[in-house]
């Protein structure tokens, strides 16, 4: 197959979108010529480090185009946490790497966007790193921060689609605070280039894949569902719709079927439109996901808990949005059958949240809070965090209260 390459923002030049070609001669091409660097350092994911021979593969690849590897990093966990970012930056800067290649998940996906602005700003401690989220580079100084100097591109394995974005998750692991960071750099695109291979996604734990999967799909419903959506953002998210969630369904049923890998990444792309082309603001499940992710929740599977009961609550104010995200549903045929066959629903009674906890059952992906052992108890404090969290003020219902959160919280308890 042929290499393809498009433009992410049809407007920008930068990131690209490539496939066709296997992974390591992608990456080993758009490193040198692309981005026209030489000493990268790698962030592989566990599983791949661990069970394939990705990370030899891809440095004699490189080796042929001139590049040498600085280090590598087999896997860091969930979250991306503080702890395992320090030491990486202290590999990078004593071996003066030039650049981040990523191959895997969101969390490596994460943590080359927040490297690259912390290595920048010569980030060194816990209390160095919530500075640079908050806006402040050094202590005493108002935002002193520096653009990022070191590009980073990615062969992504899962679907969060967070390599499209500019914005970097880390978790302070003392506080549980997860932090968004974001270079103020006015050329600063995320990922500059992304490598899409779908047979590098085969390693990916089944669980990984579908609930990634629908967090991409958690992009789409609230970019069509936000409380100022965008025509252009919409039929992005929709076309989205219409790939990923046929796709994830094929994929449950037959892991191999490279096809609909290929068409659910794809279908990502098309999920971060919205947020990073049209500038459309997320709401509550991801305001409120990103604060479950510390309490234990792996950062894909809190769209899986709550989508379903934000949809219930914002319903007031959107309900024809969500129907334009329900009738893309039931007139893809694949999804059609499953809820109406498997999920027994009626499309004239079932609404969007419904069809949604439908889908997310039939991947067997976990619904409730008390899968992961949080129980009542934690309700006040997950939702008086939670509302420190920008995407809850972005809501189409506003979040300003603890107990609007609560609210929400409720309806996943499962208990």
């Amino acid at each position: 197959m042929a290499e393809h390459i498009e433009r992410f923002n049809p407007d920008k030049e930068l990131p690209i979108i490539t496939y066709g070609l296997p992974f390591e001669d992608a990456i080993a091409k758009h490193l040198t010529t692309t981005l026209a660097r030489k000493q990268p350092y790698l962030l592989v994911s566990g599983s791949l480090s661990r069970s394939t021979d990705v990370v030899d593969r891809l440095t004699k690849r490189l080796r042929t185009d001139g590049a040498e590897v600085a280090g590598v990093c087999p896997g860091i966990r969930s979250h991306t946490l503080y702890e395992d970012l320090l030491p990486i930056l202290a590999e990078m800067r004593k071996t003066k790497a030039d650049s981040i290649v990523v191959v895997g998940g969101g969390s490596l996906v994460d943590a080359a966007k927040v490297l690259s602005f912390a290595l920048a700003n010569g980030v060194d401690s816990h209390e160095a790193f919530d500075r640079l989220a908050g806006g402040v580079a050094e202590e005493g100084q108002k935002d002193a921060r520096k653009f990022s100097e070191i590009p980073y591109l990615c062969a992504t394995t899962t679907l969060s689609a967070g390599e499209y974005s500019a914005f970097g998750g880390a978790t302070n692991e003392r506080t549980h605070h997860k932090q968004l960071f974001h270079d103020p750099s006015p050329d600063n695109v995320g990922h500059r280039v992304i490598v899409v291979d779908p047979r590098l996604t085969l390693t990916a734990p089944p669980s990984v894949w579908l609930s990634t999967g629908m967090r991409a799909v958690d992009h789409c419903v609230e970019t069509v569902c936000a409380a100022h959506p965008k025509p252009e953002a919409t039929a992005a998210a929709l076309q989205g719709i219409r790939q990923l969630v046929p796709a994830l369904l094929r994929s449950k049923k037959d892991a191999n079927d490279l096809d609909a890998r290929l068409q659910a990444q794809l279908g990502a792309s098309q999920s971060m439109k919205g947020v990073v082309v049209y500038d459309v603001k997320l709401g509550a499940s991801h305001g409120i996901g990103h604060q479950l992710g510390p309490q234990g929740v792996p950062h894909a599977e809190t769209t899986c808990v709550l989508l379903p009961a934000v949809l219930k609550y914002n319903a007031r104010v959107n309900r024809d949005q969500q129907k334009l995200v329900l009738d893309t549903l039931w007139d893809e045929p694949i999804v059609a059958e499953a809820l109406l066959k498997q999920a027994r629903l009626d499309r004239e009674t079932a609404d969007l949240s419904d069809a949604l906890d439908a889908i997310i059952r039939l991947l067997d992906l976990p619904r409730t809070l008390s899968h992961y052992g949080i129980g009542r108890d934690k309700l006040d404090s997950i939702a008086t965090i939670s509302l420190t969290d920008w995407m809850c003020q972005t809501n189409p219902v506003p979040l300003e209260t603890a107990a609007q959160v609560k609210e929400i919280l409720e309806q996943c308890l499962g208990e």
